[in-house]
Protein backbone atom coordinates (compact mmCIF):
# COMPACT_ATOMS: atom_id res chain seq x y z
CA UNK A 1 0.00 0.00 0.00
CA UNK A 2 1.14 3.07 -0.94
CA UNK A 3 0.84 6.03 2.03
CA UNK A 4 -0.27 9.38 1.54
CA UNK A 5 2.06 10.99 4.08
CA UNK A 6 5.07 9.60 5.81
CA UNK A 7 7.29 10.15 9.51
CA UNK A 8 8.83 13.62 8.28
CA UNK A 9 5.61 15.15 7.43
CA UNK A 10 3.60 13.89 10.54
CA UNK A 11 6.41 15.35 12.84
CA UNK A 12 7.93 18.11 10.73
CA UNK A 13 4.75 19.47 9.16
CA UNK A 14 2.28 18.26 11.31
CA UNK A 15 4.26 18.62 14.64
CA UNK A 16 2.89 14.92 15.99
CA UNK A 17 4.36 13.73 19.29
CA UNK A 18 4.45 10.02 18.11
CA UNK A 19 8.05 8.67 17.67
CA UNK A 20 8.54 6.59 14.42
CA UNK A 21 7.67 2.99 14.97
CA UNK A 22 4.22 4.00 16.91
CA UNK A 23 3.23 6.20 14.07
CA UNK A 24 3.57 3.53 11.93
CA UNK A 25 1.95 0.99 13.42
CA UNK A 26 -1.10 3.13 13.32
CA UNK A 27 -0.45 4.24 9.52
CA UNK A 28 -2.18 1.70 8.18
CA UNK A 29 -5.76 1.25 10.05
CA UNK A 30 -5.81 5.41 9.81
CA UNK A 31 -5.37 5.09 6.04
CA UNK A 32 -7.57 2.33 6.05
CA UNK A 33 -10.27 4.97 7.58
CA UNK A 34 -9.61 8.12 5.33
CA UNK A 35 -10.13 5.61 2.55
CA UNK A 36 -13.71 4.63 3.94
CA UNK A 37 -14.99 7.99 4.80
CA UNK A 38 -14.01 9.33 1.58
CA UNK A 39 -15.39 6.22 -0.35
CA UNK A 40 -12.14 5.06 -1.77
CA UNK A 41 -11.99 7.87 -4.22
CA UNK A 42 -8.18 8.20 -3.45
CA UNK A 43 -7.08 5.05 -4.34
CA UNK A 44 -9.50 4.73 -7.04
CA UNK A 45 -8.29 8.59 -8.82
CA UNK A 46 -4.80 8.12 -7.37
CA UNK A 47 -3.05 10.60 -4.66
CA UNK A 48 -0.86 11.72 -6.62
CA UNK A 49 -3.10 12.67 -9.19
CA UNK A 50 -5.35 15.13 -6.87
CA UNK A 51 -4.99 18.60 -6.66
CA UNK A 52 -2.20 20.25 -4.16
CA UNK A 53 -4.69 21.38 -2.43
CA UNK A 54 -6.56 17.95 -1.84
CA UNK A 55 -3.37 16.31 -1.24
CA UNK A 56 -2.64 18.82 1.86
CA UNK A 57 -5.78 18.66 3.65
CA UNK A 58 -5.19 14.41 3.23
CA UNK A 59 -2.01 14.50 4.49
CA UNK A 60 -3.05 16.85 7.80
CA UNK A 61 -6.24 14.48 8.15
CA UNK A 62 -4.27 11.44 7.91
CA UNK A 63 -1.92 12.62 10.92
CA UNK A 64 -5.20 13.67 12.79
CA UNK A 65 -6.67 10.34 12.35
CA UNK A 66 -3.18 8.73 13.70
CA UNK A 67 -3.55 10.22 16.80
CA UNK A 68 -7.03 9.50 17.15
CA UNK A 69 -6.77 6.48 17.05
CA UNK A 70 -3.74 6.19 19.27
CA UNK A 71 -6.32 8.09 21.94
CA UNK A 72 -9.23 6.47 21.12
CA UNK A 73 -8.75 3.28 19.00
CA UNK A 74 -10.14 1.98 16.14
CA UNK A 75 -13.19 0.47 17.46
CA UNK A 76 -16.91 1.43 16.79
CA UNK A 77 -18.33 3.09 19.39
CA UNK A 78 -21.79 3.88 21.04
CA UNK A 79 -21.89 7.04 21.27
CA UNK A 80 -24.66 8.53 23.30
CA UNK A 81 -26.84 11.67 21.92
CA UNK A 82 -28.87 12.34 24.70
CA UNK A 83 -29.63 11.52 28.00
CA UNK A 84 -31.73 12.32 31.12
CA UNK A 85 -31.27 12.46 34.72
CA UNK A 86 -34.26 13.56 36.91
CA UNK A 87 -35.26 16.56 35.22
CA UNK A 88 -32.29 17.10 33.35
CA UNK A 89 -32.13 16.80 30.08
CA UNK A 90 -29.49 16.47 27.59
CA UNK A 91 -29.32 16.11 23.81
CA UNK A 92 -26.38 16.50 21.32
CA UNK A 93 -27.29 18.39 18.42
CA UNK A 94 -26.62 17.05 14.77
CA UNK A 95 -23.23 18.37 13.56
CA UNK A 96 -19.92 17.65 11.66
CA UNK A 97 -18.42 16.71 15.22
CA UNK A 98 -21.01 14.00 15.78
CA UNK A 99 -21.03 12.73 12.29
CA UNK A 100 -17.47 12.39 12.94
CA UNK A 101 -18.36 10.09 15.66
CA UNK A 102 -20.47 8.08 13.96
CA UNK A 103 -17.76 7.48 11.52
CA UNK A 104 -14.81 6.81 14.44
CA UNK A 105 -12.75 9.77 12.76
CA UNK A 106 -11.07 13.12 14.01
CA UNK A 107 -13.37 15.79 14.19
CA UNK A 108 -10.55 18.08 12.50
CA UNK A 109 -9.44 15.09 10.48
CA UNK A 110 -13.28 15.23 9.05
CA UNK A 111 -13.74 18.57 8.54
CA UNK A 112 -10.06 18.96 6.25
CA UNK A 113 -11.31 16.03 4.28
CA UNK A 114 -15.01 17.72 3.73
CA UNK A 115 -12.73 20.83 1.76
CA UNK A 116 -11.36 18.31 -0.34
CA UNK A 117 -15.31 17.35 -1.32
CA UNK A 118 -13.86 13.79 -1.68
CA UNK A 119 -16.34 13.28 1.42
CA UNK A 120 -19.79 13.69 -0.75
CA UNK A 121 -21.67 11.03 -1.71
CA UNK A 122 -22.95 12.95 -4.80
CA UNK A 123 -19.05 14.13 -5.97
CA UNK A 124 -17.90 13.39 -9.35
CA UNK A 125 -14.93 13.28 -11.26
CA UNK A 126 -14.87 15.02 -14.37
Amino acid sequence: MKYYVDFNFYSKTYHGSLGEKEFETKLDEAQEKIDEVTFNRIVGVGFNKLTPFQQEKIKKALCYQIDYIVENGNEDSDDVSGYSVLDISVTVNSTDRNEARKLHISSMGYSLLKKTGLTNRSFRWH
